[in-house]
């Protein structure tokens, strides 16, 4: 796997381009706050469990809480999951350094391809989806095993374990109500589900078709899903990376459009009908029910509220590199999003974890 993050396609779109009216200002003012470096170097790649700016990530990429407090980083072309305790404290809990081949077996001498994303089941299983290796895995009593997916083989098909086929899964989630584990399935345009025995199926979408359709689940089409979340109702959320919005599947069903338009991208907060995202990936929940999207293609982390509107919480469309301080400060390359310890929200970018604290 190279070292180097996935490039995708860039279509680029401005605000006037897009037809969206400006938003007025108050709506998208910055809040006060301020952007602090959680663990890791931003230009320093490597790999070191240590604590704060001693540790080393190589290219941390999806994030999730953890239920012991902390967060669980998907650390990519390191091949490794790692944890960040609330003090900043670094340590590796299954993988190992570069190996980047499958190994099944004991935490400590398994081995992944390219790890993209994390989720904790309600009995501390995590779930990881291997995105390289196309397979789905799950670390659970100190063991490594395959959930389902052939190692490395892309492709579409749904059934039991290694019978399955996915295309580049990237976003997980576990269904509170069912444990299940949901996925958004970028390359194959669907959204998936994953029983605990290993059984695959196919929620929405269609593999090979890239377009955007709302409505009922079983006719919806989505367009390289790479994020999901699921609310406390049963809602799931998914973001889009090629159709630069956010979409919704009802507990019945029913798919809509929350933020964004479908194929427009831009950078415009406001009501969700007339925001504008680029690019986004990583999404997750805080524990008020405020969604938190990482619009990758702005260099931003963005919150839909319970009102449905879009705002800024950090980033700056031109923010390269990573600088702390406070808000908006600059993100530099942002990708995966977690709620952190004290009310804090987690975002990796570049080669270091990142806390947004918000002073309200």
């Amino acid at each position: 796997m190279s070292p180097r993050r996935r490039q995708f396609l860039q279509v680029a779109c401005t605000v006037a381009a897009c037809g969206a009216a400006p938003w007025p200002a108050a709506a998208w003012a910055a809040q006060a706050g301020s952007l602090e470096l959680w663990a890791g170097d931003p230009l320093q790649h490597g790999h070191g469990d240590a604590q704060g700016a001693k540790a080393r990530f190589f290219d941390p990429r999806g994030l999730c809480a953890d239920p012991r407090g902390g967060v669980l980083v998907a650390d990519a072309a390191n091949a490794m999951v790692r944890r960040i305790a609330p003090d900043g404290m670094v340590s590796s809990l299954a993988g190992v350094p570069e190996l980047r081949k499958t190994v099944e077996g004991p935490a400590a001498k398994a081995g992944f391809v390219g790890p993209d994303a994390l989720a904790v089941g309600a009995d501390g299983s995590i779930y990881v989806a291997d995105s390289y290796a196309n397979t789905l895995r799950v670390l659970r009593d100190g063991v490594v095993s395959l959930l389902a997916g052939a190692d490395q083989l892309p492709g579409y098909a749904d059934g039991a374990g290694a019978q399955a086929r996915f295309n580049h899964p990237v976003g997980i989630a576990v269904d509170p109500r069912s444990g299940d584990l949901l996925v958004a399935d970028a390359y194959n345009h669907t959204i998936r589900r994953v029983g605990r025995d290993g059984l695959v199926s196919t929620l929405g979408g269609t593999p090979g078709i890239n377009e955007h359709r709302d409505g009922p689940l079983r006719h919806a089409l989505f367009n390289t899903p790479v994020g999901i979340a699921v609310h406390g109702d049963g809602s799931i959320y998914v973001s889009e990376y090629f159709n630069h919005d956010l979409r919704r599947i009802s507990p019945h069903g029913e798919v809509s459009t929350l933020a964004g338009l479908a194929g427009q991208p831009g950078d415009l907060d406001g009501p969700g009908p007339r925001a504008r995202l680029r690019r986004p990936q990583q999404i997750a929940f805080d524990a008020a029910g405020v969604l938190y999207i990482v619009d990758a293609g702005n260099r931003k982390l963005r919150a839909l509220g319970r009102d449905g509107v879009l705002r800024t919480v950090a980033g700056r469309a031109d923010g390269e590199l990573a600088e702390p301080g406070p808000l908006p400060a600059s993100l530099g390359t942002p990708y995966g999003v977690a709620p952190g310890p004290g009310g804090t929200i987690a975002v990796s970018s570049g080669q270091a974890v990142l806390l947004v604290r918000s002073a309200a």
